[in-house]
Formats: C-alpha cells, structure tokens, sequence
C-alpha cells in the first residue's frame, strides 16, 4: 500500500485515506518514509481513594537524519510519564531509547493492532511497552484497548531507578477524528508569509499564505486550501485521535513502595506521522513553540484540540476544533470534525498565574484563557484551562517541557461545560546562568 511520504495537502487518497482497510493498515504499519511516527495515550487515572494521577505512554520512531528515511537509522522512543498529583512533586518517568528493531526491537501489527516496544539488557528484566487492541478493531467505536508497561523509570526524591509496572484496559467511546484536511487529513502547522527563510546554508524561498488565508478566506485554512490546492509540503502532520477512551481497570507498582489501581479514568489517543523537508528542518530547530489542549468532553461524547503554534519567521497560527458524536464519516471511515474555527475567532491568553521549577529555573503559566467566537455553524465557547498540578515538568535529554493534566470550566455554545484536558506548554527560560533550585 503507498502511504505517501510526507504530510501535505491533496485531493488524490493515499491508501490511508481511500477505506477503512488502507487507514487501519497504515496505522499498522511501520512508516519509516516518514521522519516521525508516534502513537500516544495520555490522560487521568483515579485511585480507589479518589486520588487523581496523570498518565501519559508514548511509542514514537524518529529518523536520525531528517530527510533520510532509512529503517536502520530510525530511532525508537517509548515511554512512560506518571503523576502523583496530590503530590506535587513531579512525574516518575522512564522508558526505552535504542535503534529500531536492533537495540530497541519494534513491531507493529494489523489485526488485531499491537505497537510493541522492548529491549532487553543482560541480567536486568526485559523493558517492554505494549499497545494492543484486544475487543473490536482499532479505531472504530467500542474497540477494548489494553495498555502494557514494563519499565525502570527516575521517581522523585529516589536516588536510583526504580521498577514500574502498569496495566490499563479501556473502550474507545468515539471513534477515532481525522483532524486535518483532505483524505489523508493534512493538517498545517504554520504558514508562510512570502518572506525568506534565512537558513545557515542559504535562504529558503516561501510563497506568502498568510494574506489570502487571512484577507481573501477569513482566516479559514481548509477554505483556503480547497480553493487554491496549495500543498503546503512539509508545514504539518497527519493528525489522528480518539478523545475518549474510558478506562475500566487499571494497575500500577513502582518499586516496592507504591501500589495504586482503580476502575476509573479517560485518556486521549494522538496518531502523528510527520516529515520534515528543507523549510520545516529550519521551522523546528529554530525556536518554534506551541500551546496545545487535548479537551475531553464525556457529557457530550466529543473532543477538541484548542492550541496555538509560533516561531519568529512564520509567526502564529492558532486552531480550534471540535469532533465525535455528530461528527460525518469520511471514506476511510475516520470522522470529521463537526466546527473548526478560523484564525480570527481563536484567542489563547495566559493569566498571571505562573509557576517556576525548581528543577529547571523555567517559568511557566499554569491558567490560560480561552475565547471561540461564533461564525456560521461553529459555536461559541468561553473556557479557562488550569493546570491540576503545579509540578508537571519533565526534564529529559536535557530539555525541560510541560506536559500534564489541566481542570478547565466555562462555556461552549451556551451551556456549562467542565472536565479534564491534557496540555502542553512551553517555559520561559531563565536570564543569566542560576543553579537550580536556587532561581533567583
């Protein structure tokens, strides 16, 4: 089946966009034409006293040089990221890094769907993370997930590594939303401006998109899109999920210290598959950064992705969108979002509510604000996002980001609304040179 390459723009179906066989395929297949593939589940687990736990497992194949797709030289990175929120004091986190299917052997199969990631180091447990369908067929309504982890992971105040074991079943209650535009669900990241990318090795040419977006199709990319056909190579992803996934039991060990389980929870499920040509290399190396909320609406059987995206020569672009219950079906039988707002009616606005780590010295904001304005079909929505936790930073490969659990509470088309989201922000860093926890 040809899968396509590299994420943009098209009215012609790649197999992942002709039937459910091609989409189910190409979410089983490993993809390493592409610079990056990743499967993620993230969201909350309620203990049986009631503690809430954030969760978050990953299994993402990177090539090491971007542009040169060669299986061999594609890096696996799987891992497990758990919060003790009433805590407060920082995720466990762990995982498994190594040479796909050489020091970190990787298999993907179709049915019934199974990511399988494990390495295995002499005289210590084999470390495995496991995905699997085991009711039903991935992505349709109802499939029964089971989640497998089995790996060392740096716990807070704990001086070495310690064991973690967890076990997750839960049901899709949604489907699963193609996010982005056309039959292979492209969906943009930023747009140009006209203006030149002022790279190392030389300019790299752009054409502008921002104006007609803007001033000739009222912010709307996907009109924009139809209406010209602009490819828009490069500039995003393939971009799939299933926003409710209820969790009907789950299990956890870290070390010989704690043990926790319960029968609720709900977690996010994201398929991204993304490569990065000349002008994207250059997007993403050179300050790009974005705020994203994954938002679970159960009441209403729905999800949204609300987020902004910038970077200092392609400037911001923001979207919002909502999809699930009421949701069309495309032909690969994904579904379509039911509004998607253009950029003039999206405002992300941060509060003054902020915390700095003492891990990193990174000042973050923990409350943002959100504003939908309505237009057409597309409802209005007034929320406040907050961060469940102060302490959800992760410090890995020497890069600080936050990424965790936020409550949010307001309005969406006129009625209440309130729940769980998973967000990803970026930090400020700090001036000077500070030794942390002493951040001045």
């Amino acid at each position: 089946m040809d899968f396509g390459s590299i994420a943009e723009y098209s009215t012609t179906p790649n197999a992942q966009g002709e039937d459910c066989t091609g989409f189910r395929a190409f979410l089983s297949t490993g993809l390493p034409q592409y610079d990056s593939q990743s499967f993620e589940f993230f969201g909350h687990l309620v203990e049986a006293d009631g503690d809430v736990n954030s969760i978050a497992l990953m299994s993402q194949g990177n090539t090491v040089v971007p542009g040169l797709q060669v299986p061999w030289l594609t890096v696996e990175e799987a891992g497990l990221i758990y919060n003790r929120l009433s805590l407060d004091d920082g995720p466990a986190f762990g995982g498994i890094y190594g040479l796909a299917n050489l020091s970190a052997p990787v298999s993907i199969a179709y049915d019934p769907w199974n990511i399988h990631v494990e390495k295995a180091t002499a005289d210590e447990p084999t470390q495995v993370i496991d995905m699997r369908v085991v009711s039903g067929t991935v992505g349709a309504v109802g499939a029964e997930y089971e989640l497998t982890v089995g790996v060392e992971v740096e716990v807070p105040g704990a001086s070495t590594a310690q064991w973690a074991e967890l076990s997750v079943t839960a049901q899709d209650r949604t489907g699963i939303i193609q996010w982005g535009y056309g039959p292979n669900g492209f969906f943009p990241l930023w747009m140009f401006d006209g203006k030149p990318l002022p790279a190392q090795g030389g300019a790299i040419p752009t054409q502008d998109q921002r104006t007609p977006i803007t001033d000739t199709y009222g912010g709307d990319i996907g009109s924009y899109l139809a209406a010209t056909g602009d490819p828009m190579t490069g500039q995003g992803s393939q971009y799939y999920s299933m926003p409710l996934v209820e969790v009907s039991e789950w299990s956890i060990r870290i070390g010989a210290s704690y043990v926790a389980g319960g029968t609720e929870g709900r977690l996010f499920f994201d398929n991204l598959t993304e490569t990065y040509n000349e002008s994207a290399q250059y997007v993403v190396k050179n300050g790009y950064e974005w705020t994203e909320f994954s938002v679970q609406l159960p009441e209403t059987r729905q999800g949204m992705l609300i987020a902004t995206t910038g970077q200092a020569e392609v400037g911001d672009l923001h979207y919002a969108m909502i999809g699930g219950a009421g949701s069309t079906q495309a032909a690969n039988g994904t579904l379509r979002p039911t509004a998607n707002w253009p950029q003039g009616a999206i405002e992300i606005t941060p509060t003054a509510k902020t915390w700095t780590s003492p891990g990193s010295c990174y000042l973050y904001h923990l409350e943002y604000d959100v504003t939908l304005s309505a237009s057409g079909t597309r409802p209005a929505a007034d929320l406040t996002f907050r961060a469940a936790s102060e302490n959800q930073e992760l410090v890995a490969l020497k890069r600080a980001v936050y990424e965790g659990l936020f409550v949010y509470e307001g309005t969406l088309d006129g009625e209440q609304v309130s729940g769980y989201a998973w967000g990803e922000i970026q930090g400020v860093p700090p001036t000077g040179d500070p030794t942390p926890p002493n951040c001045g």
